[in-house]
């Protein structure tokens, strides 16, 4: 893993710094290895059938290695189209599609920024999804809810966003929560960190940026960027997980909005 060099209080996380760790050949490999041994969670699966039929346009942004993407179309969707900033990651989930013999006129994947898509016409497509917690590794909330307003902006009028974040109220993190709130009071905080619920932690793959939000502020940002609320789900109230889904990604809520 390339080494980070310590942050200093004139240098706030960057979006650069977060394609860069996705960019670590580590971290594309573990997440094509969840492309093809972890697939959809049962969480996914039940509310993207729900919510999507097969015939539908869906844009996966944030898409990885290609874990949802390919997990759709192994259930008939046939109109996918994933980009991720980090080149490698969309460089990886083309190369996983077209080894399972997905051609790519049904599922493509290509290098695209969530706070850019200019390369996309209004109303391309008929839902989008970002999953795994991927809009709040945006830093910065101005820059979460350009990306809110550019999906929107592709979107079709009653077309459905799905994605997911970790949730600030989480019982099990609450004494955390409790000593970062003690620490933004006093001004004692992280300096590289902007916003409250910001975290940039070491895991074992590196250096990583996350955003924690409240449930309060998500429906704000629905609202300032013209996404109407339809629904969110904590994952534990959608299905039961198994073992290696809560050893890949800890627990979530699951947000579902409606353009117009």
């Amino acid at each position: 893993m390339t080494e980070v060099p310590p942050k200093d209080s004139f240098s706030p996380v960057s979006a650069v710094e977060v394609a860069d760790y996705f960019g670590d050949a580590s971290v594309v490999n573990e997440y094509a290895e969840a492309a093809l041994w972890i697939g959809l969670w049962r969480s996914e699966k039940a509310i993207f059938q729900r919510i999507f039929a097969p015939h539908m346009r869906l844009l996966e942004v944030g898409c990885g290695a290609g874990r949802i993407s390919i997990g759709l179309w192994k259930l008939g969707y046939r109109h996918l189209e994933g980009i991720d900033v980090c080149a490698p990651m969309a460089h990886k989930a083309a190369e996983l599609a077209q080894s399972l013999g997905i051609p790519d006129t049904e599922a493509r994947f290509a290098h695209a920024d969530a706070t850019d898509l200019k390369e996309f016409a209004q109303n391309s497509f008929d839902g989008a999804i970002f999953g795994f917690n991927g809009l709040m590794q945006i830093p910065g909330r101005a820059r979460r809810r350009k990306a809110m307003a550019q999906i929107r902006n592709v979107v079709a009028p009653e077309g459905v966003f799905v994605f997911t974040t970790h949730d600030r109220a989480n019982p099990f993190y609450a004494e955390f929560w409790k000593a970062e709130t003690a620490k933004w009071d006093k001004g004692e905080q992280d300096p590289v960190l902007t916003d409250f619920g910001d975290r940039w932690y070491d895991s074992p793959l590196g250096h990583v940026f996350m955003h924690v939000p409240s449930r309060e502020e998500i429906l704000e940002d629905l609202a300032q960027t013209g996404w109407a609320h339809v629904a969110d789900h904590a994952r534990c109230e959608l299905a039961d997980e198994p073992s290696e889904v809560r050893a890949f990604s800890d627990e979530c809520r699951f947000w579902v909005a409606r353009n117009g």
